[in-house]
C-alpha cells in the first residue's frame, strides 16, 4: 500500500503536468495532500489554484523542468519512496508563487504542524506578498525571526504582516506541535487604527494574548471566518469582511484596555549594556555601576521587573542574537559562540540546545535551508 506521502506525491505529479480533473481526486488524495500541506484543500481549490498557476509567466518553465527530472518516477507506474515524495512535494511547493493563492477577496484556513510530519516544515517570506497576513495561534508554540527581531508564539498571540515584511516563521523547535488560524486580506480605507499595533520590525506586528473570555471570541470568530469559504452566496465577500472587522475591532479594544508599566530606566540601562558586551563576559556589580544602585538591589528590580534574573536575561540575550547570526551570515558555529560571548563552542551548543531543542547546526539548516 502507497503512503501518504506517495499519494499526495503522485496527485501532485497529476495535477501539476495538467492531467487531473476534480471527478479523478479522491478522498484518499486529499487527505493525503492536507497532511502535507497542514491545511484543509477541497477538490475545486486545488483544480482553481492549478488553472491560476499554470496561467503565471513562468508556469511553462518550470513544468518542463520538473517533469523532465520526475516523469520516469511517476509514468507509467509511480516507483517513488516516502524520501524522494518528500523531495518531489517540496520542490513543487517551492516552484510556485505563493502570492497566487490571493485573488483580492479574503482567503483564511487553518494549519496544524506536527514535529516531523509531513507539514513541519518552516517558510520563508521575503516582502512580495500582494496582501496582508494575520495569524491566531490555537495550540503549541511557533517561532517568527528575522536579522532584526524574533518573537516566541503561543496560544491566543496574534500576529499581523505586512506585505513587505520579511520573515521566516514555523513551528518552536522546543515545541510538539503547532496550530495556527490565518487569513489573507486587502485592508479597507478605514482599518488603518485598527491595525495599529505593537511593531516588531517593518512590516511585523504583534498583539500579546488577551483575557481568556476575549481570547475564545476572537478564536470563535476566526474559526467562522474560516467556515464562511464553504458559503457559496451572493454576500459571501460582505460576510467574511464583516466577521474580519469584528476580529480587529475586538483585538483592538482589548490592546487599548490593557497598559502595561514603563520599564524602569534603570532596568532599560542594564539590559542596554549587556546588549552592547554580549562578547564579553558580564558581572553584576559592572551593569549595577552603570545603573548608580547596588549589585543586590539591581537583582531584585530586574527581577520584579523582567520576571527573570539578570544573568538568565543576559544568556537569552546572547542566544538570540546567535539565532540571528546563523539567519545571516556564513560564520561557523566556534565564530558565532566567540561572538557572543562564549569560548566554549561546545558549551554555546548545548545552552543553544537546552534553550531551543535543536543544535545551533540543525536550527540554521531548518530556518536558512
Amino acid at each position: 500500500m502507497p503512503s501518504q506521502l506517495q499519494i499526495a506525491a503522485h496527485l501532485c505529479y497529476h495535477w501539476y503536468t495538467g492531467n487531473l480533473d476534480a471527478e479523478h481526486i479522491t478522498s484518499e488524495g486529499l487527505d493525503a495532500l492536507h497532511s502535507f500541506l497542514g491545511s484543509p484543500l477541497s477538490a475545486d481549490e486545488l483544480i482553481q489554484f492549478g488553472e491560476k498557476f499554470r496561467q503565471s509567466k513562468d508556469f511553462n518553465a518550470l513544468q518542463k523542468k520538473i517533469s523532465s527530472q520526475w516523469q520516469h518516477r511517476f509514468e507509467p507506474n509511480p516507483i517513488i519512496d516516502d524520501h524522494e515524495s518528500q523531495q518531489f512535494l517540496q520542490i513543487i511547493f517551492d516552484s510556485f508563487d505563493h502570492s497566487l493563492i490571493f485573488d483580492h477577496s479574503i482567503i483564511a484556513n487553518i494549519t496544524h504542524t506536527a514535529r516531523g510530519g509531513a507539514s513541519d516544515r518552516e517558510n520563508q517570506f521575503s516582502g512580495a506578498m500582494p496582501c496582508w497576513t494575520l495569524h491566531l495561534t490555537t495550540q503549541g508554540k511557533a517561532l517568527v525571526l528575522n536579522e532584526e527581531m524574533e518573537v516566541e508564539v503561543t496560544p491566543g498571540d496574534l500576529m499581523l504582516f505586512h506585505p513587505e515584511a520579511s520573515y521566516y516563521y514555523g513551528r518552536h523547535p522546543t515545541a510538539d506541535h503547532w496550530e495556527h488560524l490565518w487569513v489573507l486580506f486587502q485592508p479597507r480605507a478605514h482599518w488603518s487604527e485598527w491595525l495599529d499595533w505593537n511593531v516588531l520590525d517593518k512590516g511585523i506586528l504583534h498583539l500579546s494574548k488577551s483575557s481568556s473570555n476575549q481570547q475564545s471570541v476572537i478564536e470563535q470568530l476566526f474559526r467562522q471566518l474560516i467556515n464562511l469559504k464553504d458559503h457559496h452566496g451572493r454576500y459571501q465577500t460582505d460576510l467574511q469582511y464583516n466577521c474580519l472587522e469584528e476580529i480587529l475591532i475586538r483585538a483592538k479594544e482589548e490592546q487599548s484596555t490593557t497598559t502595561g508599566k514603563p520599564v524602569d530606566q534603570r532596568i532599560q540601562k542594564a539590559c542596554d549594556y549587556i546588549t552592547m558586551h554580549l562578547a564579553e563576559p558580564f558581572y553584576v556589580e559592572d551593569v549595577a555601576a552603570t545603573c548608580n544602585l547596588s549589585p543586590s538591589r539591581l537583582a531584585h528590580l530586574f527581577k520584579q521587573h523582567m520576571g527573570v534574573s539578570l544573568k538568565s536575561w543576559g544568556n537569552n540575550a546572547r542566544l538570540q542574537q546567535a539565532r540571528k547570526l546563523l539567519l545571516q551570515t556564513n560564520n561557523s558555529i566556534s565564530q558565532i559562540a566567540k561572538q557572543i560571548g562564549y569560548d566554549d563552542p561546545t558549551q554555546f551548543a548545548k545552552s543553544f540546545k537546552k534553550n531551543m531543542g535543536c543544535s545551533p547546526r540543525d536550527f540554521r539548516q531548518s530556518f536558512k535551508s
